[in-house]
């Protein structure tokens, strides 16, 4: 803490002995958590600037604990595999996912199939699926047929 006020050295360390009283961690979260703070960091930060759902930063030990289970997750899998997790972390697409998730969707369309045959409701849903296919297909020709007739309008995903 020698590039931080005393101040806010003892705010910070206050802070971490707070929050070590109401909140559970192992010996080595609490190390490491002491030694962010002594960089001069709050427990309600972290350096990944990551955030909950709700928009609300993460605690440094929230992240910590995400970032550990990565550093697990990775030890166990092939070079291939960490490639496709951590793909899958950044939101990207690999081949070997896309399979991955087809194969998942294929064997949910299986299920649901014999779920809806087992109540007399397959033929019912084919045709509702019908009836939506020619309402979307309607529904772009009347767009497309409002975009000739409008060549110039601007479209926010042009």
């Amino acid at each position: 803490m020698d590039t931080i006020s005393k101040e806010k050295a003892a705010v910070l360390w206050n802070e971490l002995i707070e929050y070590e009283k109401n909140n559970e961690m192992t010996d080595d979260e609490r190390t490491a958590l002491k030694e962010w703070v002594l960089a001069g960091n709050s427990v309600h930060d972290n350096g990944s600037m990551a955030f909950t759902e709700g928009g609300v930063p993460c605690d440094f030990l929230d992240d910590y604990r995400y970032q550990e289970e990565i550093r697990r997750d990775l030890e166990k899998l092939s070079p291939r595999e960490e490639e496709n997790y951590l793909a899958r972390l950044r939101g990207e697409d690999t081949i070997d996912n896309l399979r991955e998730d087809l194969d998942e969707l294929h064997f949910k369309v299986r299920i649901y199939e014999q779920m809806l045959r087992s109540y007399g409701l397959f033929e019912e849903t084919e045709q509702k699926i019908e009836i939506a296919k020619e309402q979307s297909a309607k529904q772009e020709m009347q767009f497309k047929e409002w975009r000739f007739a409008h060549p110039d309008a601007e479209l926010p995903f042009d």
